[in-house]
């Protein structure tokens, strides 16, 4: 038993002093100097906002009291648990099980607990297990074109670019597309009969969206016809999917262009991950205010045949499985747009942006896909390379939610990894976005052994990205947590080659430096 977990009796018994109005949580964490976690186990008690003073003691059994307002996210948890429910069921960065939290609200109102709130829509739904299409993912080694960027700073002319391209066919596995930009150039490169043939989720909203992922298909439907073919994911909190494969997410954002270019990212086709802004190639005055209300998110475009139909084939199987459901299948489209994220939610960065040009780089290198929920491809290969670390690693995730004691061990494998390399005095930095410091989980990654001396938050960051030694890269939307590692739908690559690593390790600097920094205030 860690400190932690003693301090959760000791709620239990001093529960009724506790519980003055205006409290709305009660848990185990550690005591904040200066906005930022100590190493002091302590009792944390959120309130509402607009709370006065409370009467509340210092310390309780020598654990002192750290009283703190409510974040933006954990007012609606408290004050909405049903509509959290529902947005908590297809965004993991908003889940609130990372300690045993004691609720005022949720007693006072006949209800469990706010982290039990499971929708009518995810409940009694058969499971259908995962397949792959036969073939193995296979890394590819040789003389390689790619092209390095990043957003806020070259996602969307980048995207646009390889949309423009296509000659005959693009396949696109995807989370989210709700942008009315980005729409208006897959209309624009896929016109004279060229095919379109996409798997997409369908969450809840973007603060940010033009229109509803149902809209954009109608409209691709409308202006592509026949050559559109469709489907969704089978998502569990897809309340029109009649059975599952994914608990919380077709997370995967891949797009492959005639067989030959794969498009890989980060980052969905939404406004906040792919704004309409140009700062390289044609900069406006708009481009610094835009920019500090998007998302950081890492991007790569490979010209290899071999890697492009080796991943469409995971792309094919999963619209033909898709298909093949009640809900999912081509031409149903329709589908209620999925509840919308508050838009305070999402904040802006705390310093201006410096853009960075994209970097084409046409060089020898090995490069290795890796696909969730393939048993054992992500876990095993991530691992390996946080392993093979000598000198510096750096990690760029919207969120780490560390599992509980004694599951999901492949994943927490990874955590023990990167507190290894912290305990063995590497160089080793954390860049987070404000996701984290909610709902107790910055604390959580101490208590799971991460020194949050190397943590910092950065308020908008997307990113799912590694940097290893300045030599090694891996960009990609495998959140971390249990999901994201092991049971989504998700995609990587880990691109071994020196010029690739130092572009988006400077990148990654910048915002250490620059933009994130230790603190739990947005």
């Amino acid at each position: 038993m860690n400190k932690l977990d003693k301090i959760v009796p000791i709620i239990g018994a001093h529960l009724q002093e506790l519980k003055q109005p205006g409290v709305v949580s009660i848990r185990p964490g550690y005591k904040l100097q200066n906005d930022w976690p100590t190493d002091q186990p302590a009792i944390v008690v959120i309130t509402s906002k607009d709370v006065g003073r409370l009467q509340l003691p210092q310390q309780i059994d020598g654990f002192p009291i750290d009283v703190r307002t409510a974040t933006e996210v954990e007012q609606v948890r408290y004050q909405q648990p049903q509509r959290y429910a529902m947005l908590a069921a297809q965004h993991t960065e908003l889940r609130a099980d990372a300690f045993q939290e004691f609720d005022p609200v949720a007693e006072a109102e006949g209800v469990e607990a706010l982290a039990a709130f499971v929708p009518d829509v995810m409940a009694a739904k058969p499971q259908i297990p995962y397949t792959g299409p036969g073939v193995p993912l296979r890394s590819i080694t040789g003389t390689i074109s790619i092209l390095c960027h990043a957003s806020p700073d070259a996602g969307f002319p980048k995207l646009k670019e390889f949309l423009s391209k296509t000659e005959s066919k693009l396949t696109v596995g995807l989370y989210d597309f709700t942008s009315k930009h980005i729409l208006d150039s897959v209309e624009q490169a896929l016109a004279g009969d060229k095919k379109l043939e996409i798997t997409l989720d369908n969450p809840a909203l973007n603060p940010t969206a033009d229109q509803s992922d149902s809209d954009t298909l109608n409209a691709l439907k409308a202006e592509l016809g026949n050559s559109l073919s469709a489907a969704w994911a089978l998502v569990r909190s897809n309340k029109d999917i009649s059975r599952w494969i994914f608990p919380n997410a077709y997370h995967i954002k891949v797009a492959v262009r005639d067989g030959r270019a794969t498009w890989l990212s980060s980052g969905n086709w939404n406004n906040s991950n792919q704004p309409d802004i140009d700062p390289i190639g044609n900069p406006s005055d708009g481009d610094q205010q835009t920019a500090r209300k998007s998302d950081r998110d890492w991007h790569v475009i490979i010209e290899s045949s071999e890697l492009a139909q080796n991943l469409e084939a995971f792309l094919m199987h999963d619209y033909e499985v898709a298909s093949s459901v009640a809900g999912g299948g081509p031409g149903v489209l329709a589908a209620a747009p999925g509840e919308a994220i508050p838009a305070g939610f999402e904040v802006e960065a705390r310093a201006p942006w410096h853009f960075f040009a994209p970097l084409p780089i046409q060089e020898p290198m090995t490069i290795t896909p890796l696909l969730t929920p393939d048993p054992g491809v992500y876990s095993a290969a991530m691992l390996d390379l946080l392993n093979s670390a000598n000198e510096k690693l750096y990690i760029q995730l919207q969120y780490i939610h560390p599992p509980k004691d004694d599951q999901d061990t492949d994943f927490a494998a990874l955590i023990d990894s990167v507190q290894a390399k912290i305990e063995a005095g590497k160089d080793v930095k954390l860049i987070l976005s404000q996701y984290q410091t909610s709902n107790g989980w910055l604390e959580r990654l101490q208590a799971a052994g991460i020194a949050l001396e190397n943590v910092k938050i950065q308020n908008g960051v997307h990113n799912k990205g590694f940097v290893i030694d300045s030599k090694v890269v891996a960009i990609g939307s495998q959140n971390w947590s249990g999901d994201g590692v092991l049971r989504n739908r998700d995609a990587s690559v880990i691109i071994r080659n020196e010029r690739a690593a130092k572009y988006y390790e400077q990148i990654f600097l910048h915002d250490w430096q620059n933009v994130a920094r230790q603190s739990v205030r947005p």
